[in-house]
C-alpha cells in the first residue's frame, strides 16, 4: 500500500514541475542536463528512461532562479502547500525530502526488492519498486545511476534509472573513492527553519541576479563585471543547496524526520559526468565501454569536480515524467 502511495505522491509532484509557471525554467535545465548528460534523440532505445531522469532532475535538484529563486521544484511546492494542505498530508510530501541519488552496486536480486550499496554513502540498505515498474532485467553486480525515497518505513526506487556497462564497474568504483577523497562535500549539522531558509537562498539569488543586470547595462568594464557576478552564482550551490540540510517544517525546535542529519556529498557532477560517459559508450559502440570512461582529471590525480549553481550538468531535449504522461 505504501508503494502506491508514494508513486501517487511522486506522479503529482511530476505533474506539478510541468505547470506553465516552469516552462522557461525547464527549458534552461533542459540545456544544462543535456551538456553534462549527453543529448539523446527522439529514436533512442534509452530515450525515455533519460527525460525519466531529467524530470527528477528538475524536480529534486535544480535550482530555479525565478519563480521562488534558490529553491527546487519540491522545496517550492512544500511552500505553496503550507496553507492547504493538512498536517498529515504535508507530512507525505515532506518524506520526499528523504531522497538519495546515487550509484547503485546491486548485491542480491529478491523476489519484490534489491539488496544494494550506495557507493557514495557506503552504506547498504534494501529497496523496493514503486507500483509502476518491476527489477526485471538487474543482476547482482550491476551498477547503476538512480534515487531512492524513504516513504512510511521502507526505501523505494522511483524507477528513473541510468544503467553503467558491466566492463566499467571497477572504474566507476575507482572514480568514486577518488571523489570521496576529494573531500568535496559538506555536513548539515544545525536545525533550520526550512521556509527561513528558503528566503534566504531567494535574497541571495536576487541579489546576485541583480549585479549581472546591471553589469550587462554597464557600458564600461563590463567583461570584468559579468565574470565577478558569474563567479558569485558558481559558489551559491556549495553554500545553499544541500538536499539533505536538517531542516523542519517552520519548528526551529523540532527536526525534521525525514531530514536526518548526516554528510552530504556533492555528487551530482560526477554522477553526470558517468551518464555522459554511459551515453558515449552506446555512440561509439565499436571502441569500447572502458575506453569511453575517462574523466578528467588534474595533476594529482583528483577529478575535475568544479560546483556550480544548479551542478551545470543537466539534459535532454523533450521531457516524459515517471509517469509516462508527455511534458
Amino acid at each position: 500500500m505504501s508503494a502506491e502511495k508514494c508513486q501517487e505522491l511522486l506522479n503529482t509532484l511530476l505533474d506539478y514541475s510541468c505547470a506553465p509557471e516552469f516552462s522557461d525554467q525547464m527549458s534552461i535545465a533542459r540545456e544544462l542536463f543535456a551538456i553534462a548528460t549527453g543529448k539523446v534523440n527522439d529514436d533512442d532505445p534509452f530515450y525515455d528512461s533519460r527525460m525519466c531522469s531529467f524530470q527528477e532532475y528538475f524536480l529534486f535538484d535544480y535550482r530555479l532562479s525565478d519563480v521562488f529563486s534558490g529553491s527546487t521544484v519540491l522545496e517550492l511546492y512544500l511552500l505553496q502547500s503550507q496553507s492547504r494542505l493538512s498536517p498529515e498530508e504535508l507530512n507525505d510530501f515532506e518524506q520526499f525530502r528523504s531522497f538519495r541519488h546515487s550509484l547503485f552496486l546491486v548485491e542480491k536480486v529478491l523476489a519484490q526488492s534489491l539488496i544494494v550499496t550506495d557507493l557514495i554513502a557506503q552504506q547498504r540498505f534494501e529497496v523496493f519498486s514503486l507500483s509502476e515498474f518491476m527489477f526485471a532485467g538487474f543482476e547482482a553486480g550491476l551498477v547503476f545511476e538512480g534515487r531512492s525515497i524513504s516513504f512510511n518505513g521502507s526505501d523505494y526506487f522511483t524507477g528513473a534509472f541510468i544503467i553503467h556497462p558491466e566492463d566499467v564497474r571497477g572504474r566507476i568504483e575507482k572514480y568514486v573513492k577518488q571523489f570521496l577523497y576529494s573531500g568535496i562535500h559538506c555536513n548539515a549539522q544545525h536545525t533550520a527553519d526550512w521556509r527561513a531558509e528558503l528566503t534566504r537562498r531567494h535574497a541571495l539569488l536576487s541579489s546576485v541576479s541583480e549585479q549581472k543586470r546591471v553589469a550587462e547595462n554597464a557600458d564600461k568594464k563590463r567583461a570584468i563585471d559579468m565574470l565577478k557576478a558569474n563567479k558569485q552564482l558558481v559558489s551559491v550551490s556549495r553554500i545553499v543547496s544541500s538536499p539533505h540540510l536538517v531542516m523542519a517544517i517552520g519548528r526551529q525546535e523540532q527536526v525534521s524526520p525525514s531530514v536526518p542529519e548526516t554528510s552530504f556529498y556533492d555528487a551530482v557532477p560526477l554522477i553526470h559526468k558517468l551518464a555522459y560517459c554511459e551515453m558515449k559508450s552506446y555512440r561509439y559502440k565499436h571502441i569500447g565501454p572502458e575506453k569511453v570512461y575517462t574523466l578528467e582529471n588534474d595533476d594529482q590525480g583528483k577529478m575535475m569536480l568544479a560546483p556550480s549553481l544548479n551542478h551545470p550538468t543537466s539534459e535532454p531535449p523533450a521531457v516524459i515524467p515517471s509517469s509516462g504522461k508527455a511534458m
